[in-house]
């Protein structure tokens, strides 16, 4: 089997909080986000063997104890996914999926296998807000990228599955100022979570975004949220849900107490 690859990050300590990981990135997305730090991988060709990606786990596999696929968005190959997945679980190690949602037959298919332990789910915009969404997404950008009222039905029908599953996920946000982030943004997106958090207790996370990486170059002398400012974002989105944590580069993951 062939999958294309993006990169690999042998042993990561951020991508999974509390848990070391090997994180494989895969080509391809339908999305073309403008704020994406991975644009490079979103399109283009590097075919390689299954059987090198699972070396490349059993390299990590001593100092990890979990595998993360990541992307581009990693389900665009759902057979490169089952088949390396299985193959951690093989390995005894726990699987982790980076997702944008878009694929919420593929990610029933996953759980159905018994092949991932826990889905971190990108939520770019509120779930009830078609026109936002596309703007997160970079609709009208470019023309592979979907209408956006499909893209936040397949969302929630997504997020829906691994609530109504029991799943262990996370939901996220990555916030860019004078984008789509700011705190009324935030406010309208932990809104539209409440049906699922409500139920699961799921972590709602919002990460600081670093614009100087965005694939749009208008994007990128954006100065990023400072800490303090992404604990007022967390403030709004506490007006909704109560499991809220931020993502900075100078404080790392940490859940917000609002006591």
């Amino acid at each position: 089997m062939k999958v294309n690859f993006g990169e690999i990050i042998p042993i990561s300590t951020v991508d999974w909080h509390g848990k070391a990981s090997v994180v494989l990135f895969l080509r391809n997305c339908p999305y073309r986000c403008p704020y994406c730090q991975n644009y490079e991988i979103l399109t283009g060709s590097d075919m390689l063997e299954a059987k090198e990606l699972e070396a490349k786990i059993d390299s990590s596999s001593l100092f990890v104890s979990s595998v993360v696929f990541s992307g581009g968005e990693p389900l665009v190959q759902k057979k490169a996914v089952m088949h390396l997945a299985a193959y951690a679980k093989k390995k005894k190690l726990l699987v982790g999926i980076h997702t944008n949602g878009y694929y919420p037959e593929v990610v029933e298919e996953l759980i159905d296998g018994s092949l991932v332990d826990k889905f971190f789910i990108d939520v770019k915009a509120p779930l009830d807000d078609p026109d936002m969404y596309g703007k997160a997404i970079g609709y009208g950008d470019d023309p592979v990228v979907p209408d956006p009222s499909e893209v936040v039905e397949k969302v929630n029908r997504t997020i829906a599955i691994v609530t109504d599953r029991k799943m262990e996920y996370e939901l996220r946000t990555t916030a860019i100022r004078g984008f789509v982030g700011d705190p009324d943004d935030i406010a309208a997106i932990a809104s539209s979570i409440v049906p699922y958090v409500s139920v699961s207790d799921a972590p709602y996370v919002i990460q600081q975004g670093l614009p100087a990486h965005s694939m749009r170059e208008d994007l990128r002398d954006i100065v990023p949220f400072s800490r303090e400012e992404m604990l007022e974002l967390a403030g709004r989105a506490h007006e909704f849900v109560d499991n809220v944590w931020i993502r900075t580069k100078e404080g790392g993951n940490e859940q917000v107490n609002f006591e």
